[in-house]
């Protein structure tokens, strides 16, 4: 079924199938025979697979999906949902690369797309009894366990029991929600380190009409200059950083003399203008923002203060962050 159904979790994101990944269904299907012999044998053809890939864009109530790392913007399994009948449907052809950690965001996201896009109240999936590593991840999560299908599967002749998990819209949103979550943004910290090295907060930077009226201000709050004053002429601001205990660093900015950075900020009376993250691989962080459909607003320039590359992006919320090469 040619859907258009996609969902973003924070690492991992889930996109419609397209005839084009064939070949990657094909090598994770046969990567690694052991892991996989609780599935369908499927012959090494290329043109059988595309076969069966527009064969299924025919069907109705399937829901098939690649599983995409959002920091490398590669596909690293597949997932689906189908048998769709009164509110029910099943969800399986699970399959995740060697190696990925994409599993507890998928079956997180194959959630969203069943109770949120699809308004279904129930999703269940069944498993061979003999594969115990993904019995024991379903009871790990925890799903519901709905009990044993006897001789369900036939496997290259042979007949297997399937254990059956479920999981309900109303247990979803109001308890498995938040654990997947969880589980899932630790994952997402862990792969961002992996991807782009270190990603820290660094400070907050105001928009002032008057630097030192803010100044004053911000001092009756505990701050106290950091630095001296400095200007740059390539943003246009004169800017001072301040500092107080257990208060995040800030960022004093106003306009130059002909300078418009600031200025639809202060028109609308918004004193908060960016948050700023200190980033020792400025390339790669840019690259995964802007895979997450931020848009550049400043690209890679020299910073007057912190004589290091720094750039701007508005993510998709409509926010402004900056990054400062450490």
């Amino acid at each position: 079924m040619q859907h258009r159904i996609s969902i973003d979790g924070f690492g991992y994101s889930l996109r419609p199938v397209r005839l084009s990944d064939a070949r990657f269904i094909l090598k994770i299907r046969l990567e690694d025979m052991n892991r996989t012999r609780y599935i369908h044998e499927i012959p090494d053809d290329i043109e059988l697979e595309e076969k069966w890939i527009e064969e299924y864009f025919k069907r109705d109530g399937d829901f098939f999906f690649i599983i995409e790392n959002k920091f490398t913007g590669e596909p690293e399994g597949t997932i689906a949902i189908y048998d769709l009948e009164d509110g029910r449907a099943e969800w399986g052809r699970w399959v995740i690369q060697k190696g990925s950690m994409a599993s507890v965001e998928s079956v997180n996201l194959i959630y969203k797309a069943a109770f949120q896009r699809l308004n279904l109240r129930e999703l269940y999936c069944r498993t061979i009894e003999e594969n115990s590593a993904v019995i024991s991840f379903h009871d790990s999560l925890p799903q519901k366990k709905r009990g044993i299908l006897t001789d369900f599967f036939k496997l290259r002749g042979e007949y297997y029991n399937a254990i059956e998990h479920y999981v309900d819209k109303k247990y979803y949103c109001e308890e498995l929600s938040g654990v997947l979550e969880k589980k899932a943004f630790a994952i997402f910290q862990r792969n961002l380190r992996m991807a782009v090295g270190k990603f820290q907060f660094h400070h907050i930077g105001v928009a002032c009409n008057d630097l030192e009226r803010d100044k004053k201000a911000f001092q009756f709050l505990g701050y106290q200059a950091e630095s001296a004053c400095f200007e740059d002429s390539i943003q246009g601001i004169q800017g001072q950083f301040m500092v107080a205990n257990g208060q995040p660093r800030i960022e004093l900015l106003q306009n130059l003399e002909d300078s418009t950075t600031l200025t639809s900020y202060l028109e609308k009376g918004v004193k908060l203008y960016h948050f700023a993250y200190s980033v020792n691989q400025i390339e790669k962080a840019c690259e995964y923002l802007i895979r997450c459909r931020a848009k550049v607003m400043s690209p890679l320039k020299e910073s007057a203060y912190f004589g290091k590359r720094i750039c701007f992006l508005m993510l998709s919320n409509m926010f402004l962050i900056e990054l400062v090469e450490e």
